[in-house]
């Protein structure tokens, strides 16, 4: 395995020079630079990234945890973040279970962005101390930390207040995990709604954000004698299963039983009926994260994070 010593010999330089040229420092001269860069090519030489880090206090990563990889959401959000962190020259490692807490503890990331309600905020706060924190999950504050969240209880009520206008009163709520904080605001604001227009809840069903789930709810719904006129899923996943479940048991969707969900998944445009849904832009959402991450890590401590962009999809599920 060739190493910097090598590289510098073949190119004809010493190792301080190799070593700035292939850690892209500013003074080596351009021809001698690429010369450098071919000679490591040629030799299939990489900079240990450890060492590398030793000395600069940097790692030229930004961590990204999520509490699971399934669903398109953390996809859109990766997406957009990672395009905008590339333009700066920051990779992005994704990360969700135990190995995360080993990240950030080991100080594998210079930022790190929070989509994970298993972490603790001990830990968060931690590592906070010496590197900035977003989280997208929590109500956390200390040092070092940022919040960017979508603002569920605000939103969902407002929708939730249109339906009523519409004339349904029979409105059920098709939740996600009971300890997830998108669900829980997402609920609030489904109860806000309600107790202004004193309209009592039809129903409550307690789903985990899934197809699955929202396909056993949608057969059970279909069998009940007394079903609601409205039902609003917590998410669009969840909404996609019960639509399924609904056409194979004959309910017709939306003169029968309307359904809403949340979140704008690609998915809900090809559903029968299309699905009506709370569209968020999580890409551009990933994009404004990345952004204000990049500035604050270039010095510039007076940026501000944005808000993801939400509007309301109006299909073929809903009056």
């Amino acid at each position: 395995m060739a190493t910097i010593k090598d590289v510098a010999k073949k190119a004809g330089v010493s190792i301080s020079t190799a070593s700035y040229a292939l850690n892209n420092q500013p003074n080596v001269h351009v021809k001698t630079r690429e010369r450098i860069l071919q000679v490591a090519k040629e030799l299939n030489y990489y900079p240990n990234a450890s060492a590398r880090n030793l000395k600069t206090k940097k790692t030229g990563n930004v961590g990204f945890f999520i509490y699971g990889f399934d669903g398109p959401i953390f996809g859109d959000i990766l997406e957009g973040a990672n395009n905008e962190l590339q333009k700066e020259g920051y990779n992005i490692i994704v990360s969700s279970g135990k190995s995360s807490s080993v990240i950030l503890m080991e100080r594998q990331v210079d930022a790190a962005i929070i989509f994970d309600s298993n972490l603790s905020d001990e830990i968060l706060v931690k590592y906070a101390n010496s590197f900035p924190v977003i989280v997208l999950d929590r109500d956390l504050r200390g040092k070092n930390v940022y919040k960017s969240q979508v603002d569920n209880n605000e939103i969902v009520k407002k929708f939730i207040l249109d339906m009523i206008r519409d004339g349904y009163r029979k409105i059920a709520y098709l939740s996600g995990p009971q300890n997830s904080p998108s669900n829980t605001g997402r609920y609030k604001g489904f109860k806000e709604a309600l107790n202004q227009t004193k309209t009592e809840e039809f129903k409550f069903y307690d789903g985990d954000f899934t197809i699955s789930r929202g396909y056993e709810i949608g057969k059970q719904i279909a069998k009940e004698v007394n079903k609601p006129d409205f039902l609003f899923c917590a998410n669009d996943e969840s909404a996609v299963g019960v639509l399924q479940a609904f056409k194979e048991e004959g309910v017709n969707v939306p003169s029968e039983i309307a359904v809403a969900g949340f979140d704008g998944i690609m998915l809900g445009d090809f559903t029968i009926p299309k699905l009506t849904t709370i569209a968020i832009d999580y890409r551009e959402w990933g994009m404004q994260i990345a952004s204000f991450i990049t500035s604050l890590l270039e010095g510039n401590n007076d940026c501000q994070i944005g808000q993801p962009p939400a509007i309301v999809k109006f299909k073929e599920t809903t009056k």
